[in-house]
């Protein structure tokens, strides 16, 4: 990961632990599917919509298996590219 997806990341795992209550000490790799139903997986992907002002449509989300491919999408969606998460 870059270091500004790094940082993404981080702040998704503090999202995940002040509105979920999800205590994520996993890998980044790991699936997201492994650590939430689809309604907390929903509200995570909520959240991360209202913290950084991008639009996840429903594609993203489910295209979206890990706590890094969150991140590079989220990255990507800054950038003004297209999702960025790929197969991660």
């Amino acid at each position: 990961m870059t270091p500004e997806e790094t940082a993404i990341a981080l702040e998704i795992r503090r999202l995940a632990r002040d509105e979920l209550g999800l205590a994520w000490n996993g890998l980044d790799d790991e699936e997201l599917a492994s650590r939430l139903d689809s309604l907390a997986l929903l509200s995570l992907v909520v959240a991360v919509e209202d913290r950084w002002r991008v639009k996840l449509t429903e594609d993203d989300a489910a295209g979206t298996r890990s706590l890094a491919g969150l991140a590079r999408l989220v990255q990507g969606k800054l950038a003004g590219g297209a999702s960025g998460e790929g197969a991660g």
